[in-house]
């Protein structure tokens, strides 16, 4: 059944908005249990409150800086004095207005001995098209894929401390170590990774490399050697993200690898809660 009274749920949400208007990750995640299992568009589940307000505070500093929320809770149903659920939808805004993504979300909401009402359970989702009013692309003739660069390297004497700077500052994801000490790091298109410098060796500090993500290696070998540079070179390499090495007119190194290069897939619209 559905409740008549729905306020308590409506401030829940009218809390979020005012929190995220004001970048208050405490104040955003208070409305979740400690324990509260919390699932983002993505699929991530930060651990309870306290995981939903440090994805949440990085957020707000980063992706989502000075945008406002707004909230709608479109049902809730009262299962039980103290248990309901709650459909939400939520469209994140630019100050000038300009929706960046819009969600749909699922919540379980229970009152505590306090009698006050916490979030234990949310999934978030990004809402379909329906069928009736999506649009039918007209039959198109593909294109041939567009060599995409997707990888930089740097070889770096503290890869460890490297990797927190830009883990920290620009929020990418650590999603590999070699034995080394090498880290390679993502922001969900662009793979970069830090290379442990061997005091022994002849290779420099910093910039070395970077790499193409190709749909076709012979072709691009062919294209390669028509304009006068060296044929590719295998790499023999353990590590499992580029498969042949190349140069330009210039000396300068490059990666060519039809699988990528490895690292979190590009995010969708929303990716924040």
């Amino acid at each position: 059944m559905t409740t008549t009274d729905d306020a308590p749920f409506r401030a829940l949400w009218a809390t979020m908005s005012r929190a995220w208007a004001a970048g208050d990750a405490a104040l955003f995640a208070s409305n979740f249990s400690p324990d509260c299992d919390f699932t983002t568009v993505r699929g991530d589940k930060p651990p309870g409150r306290a995981g939903i307000e440090a994805g949440h505070d990085r957020l707000f500093r980063t992706l989502y800086a000075s945008t406002r929320l707004d909230a709608e809770v479109v049902a809730v149903r009262q299962l039980r004095p103290d248990l309901a659920t709650v459909e939400a939808t939520s469209t994140i805004r630019t100050p000038d207005g300009t929706a960046l993504a819009t969600t749909h979300a699922l919540a379980v909401v229970e009152r505590t001995g306090s009698r006050d009402w916490q979030i234990t359970a949310f999934h978030n989702m990004i809402p379909s098209i329906p069928k009736e009013t999506a649009e039918v692309p007209e039959p198109t003739t593909p294109e041939p894929a567009r060599p995409a660069l997707r990888h930089l390297a740097i070889v770096a004497r503290d890869p460890e401390k490297l990797a927190a700077f830009y883990t920290s500052v620009f929020s990418m994801e650590l999603f590999h170590r070699d034995p080394d000490g090498s880290c390679f790091l993502s922001d969900g298109y662009l793979s970069l990774a830090l290379i442990k410098h061997q005091l022994d060796g002849d290779t420099p500090v910093g910039m070395n490399h970077f790499g193409f993500h190709i749909a076709d290696t012979a072709a691009t070998a062919e294209s390669l050697v028509a304009a006068g540079t060296p044929k590719p070179a295998e790499r023999f390499t353990n590590r499992p993200f580029a498969e042949y090495r190349a140069m330009d007119p210039e000396g300068n190194w490059f990666d060519l690898s039809e699988h990528g290069f490895g690292g979190p897939k590009p995010p969708p619209a929303s990716a924040s809660s």
